[in-house]
């Protein structure tokens, strides 16, 4: 749930923009997949309440495919509440992780890496995504982690990836240092063959083998933030998905990120891949 209004210190104020939609980070990120004319598979488990209905909503008219989502009947699932600065643009957010039973490894899908290229994982239940990101190496899956901080598991999942997008805050909790090609270095020594880094305002930075891109971010007018990071994943794993270097992948989704701030939330304005390719200056 997004709203745009004035800064305010009082205690009732009505929203300029108020706007529902689905998103989270795996969400956004495989919404965009599709958008850009990927194929995107969801598993996870939500509950039959009203916002695990518009999560599972929303990533089907992206054309994400639902249909090994696990329900646990009578929960919470995941949900957000964002209030964005209407003069600024800056968030403040507020969130639940729901009340839904935490995944474990014994239920993952047999056939839940059929036709799949690309595992993203984002650490949340560190013993299944383990487990998957097992199962993916065996099978020759690429796995990319979504890293936005430490945590439980994190080392292992790291050895597991072979790719790897962070941003700041977790550069900084791994490397204990503001140097990014440090940070980077140090990633792609842990067992990822391509390490990213996205650095908000000063765009993002890759690194793979001696390889070293940095992309700036674009001039482009702030509407929302929210999702962008997102986008950028997903942005990132489409271009992964057709086969491109490292040297065009990261402009393409630091493009895609960009353009999508011009909008209210992370699905809500995803651009497209013709003006993405444009804006990123790439050949079609």
């Amino acid at each position: 749930m997004l709203g745009v209004g004035p800064r305010s210190p009082e205690a009732v104020i009505e929203l300029a923009t108020f706007s529902i939609q689905s998103g989270g980070a795996v969400g956004t990120a495989l919404s965009t997949v599709a958008a850009l004319g990927g194929r995107a598979k969801y598993f996870g488990r939500l509950s039959d309440d009203e916002f695990g209905s518009i999560i599972l909503r929303g990533l089907k008219e992206f054309g994400v495919d639902t249909a090994s989502v696990l329900i646990e009947p009578g929960k919470v699932s995941p949900g957000s509440f964002i209030l964005v600065d209407e003069r600024t643009g800056r968030r403040l957010t507020r969130f639940t992780r729901g009340s839904t039973t935490p995944l474990e490894p014994g239920e993952l899908p047999r056939d839940l890496f059929d036709d799949t290229k690309i595992l993203l994982v984002d650490g949340r239940t560190p013993a299944a995504h383990i487990a998957a990101a097992e199962r993916a190496k065996g099978l020759g899956v690429t796995v990319l982690l979504d890293a936005r901080s430490l945590g439980p598991g994190m080392g292992e999942l790291l050895d597991l990836s072979d790719i790897v997008i962070g941003n700041e805050r977790f550069a900084a909790e791994f490397s204990h240092s503001s140097d990014m090609k440090r940070s980077l270095v140090e990633l792609t020594q842990m067992g990822p063959k391509i390490a990213v880094l996205t650095l908000g305002e000063e765009g993002a930075i890759a690194l793979e083998n001696e390889t070293l891109v940095r992309q700036p971010a674009l001039p482009i007018e702030v509407y929302d933030t929210t999702g962008a990071s997102e986008v950028f994943r997903g942005a990132f794993i489409y271009g992964t998905l057709q086969g491109w270097p490292i040297d065009r992948c990261l402009p393409f989704a630091n493009a895609a990120a960009a353009l999508n701030c011009r909008h209210l939330g992370g699905v809500g304005g995803i651009p497209s891949l013709s003006e993405i390719t444009l804006v990123a200056g790439l050949s079609a």
